[in-house]
């Protein structure tokens, strides 16, 4: 399913950046949890997961400028980031990384399959908002999906 490695990457310093769940705050009035970053070990710095960096721009512009106080999941907009949170949220994993980056492919897997079931019960019932829903949550999964795939 993918070539990349899912679970780390280079950072500039030249430490390894790694998956975690990360809470942001925006406008120092919006918190916004369960955003999936790499983070480094030995510099601190985090980046978004390229995957999520489209719909996260997205979420903050339709904040505005002068947003009021407000508590937002990230996980609820995001398939990626509500798959991932599911995955970290179900224990810790005694093994590798490897390990836990193949759990989070099965996890992805079986989301697409449920999107997919999902997607042709709308279509049985003649739901056109419901199927387009259903298209764009799956499209966050396939598109980047195919992407890490190349």
């Amino acid at each position: 399913m993918y070539k990349n490695n899912l679970m780390k990457k280079a950072c500039g310093c030249g430490g390894i950046m790694t998956i975690h769940m990360h809470t942001l705050i925006y406008s120092a009035k919006i918190k916004i949890t369960h955003v999936p970053v790499y983070t480094c070990g030995q510099c601190a710095r985090y980046e978004p997961l390229p995957f999520i960096k489209r719909d996260l721009g997205s979420l903050l512009s339709e904040l505005g400028e002068i947003p009021p106080k407000q508590h937002l999941s990230f996980a609820e907009r995001n398939e990626w980031a509500s798959v991932l949170k599911d995955i970290f949220a179900s224990g810790f994993f005694a093994g590798s990384l490897s390990e836990m980056e193949e759990a989070i492919r099965s996890a992805v897997q079986a989301r697409i399959d449920l999107l997919l079931d999902v997607y042709r019960f709308s279509a049985d019932l003649a739901d056109r908002s419901w199927m387009e829903e259903t298209g764009l949550r799956l499209a966050q999964l396939t598109v980047q999906s195919s992407e890490c795939a190349k």
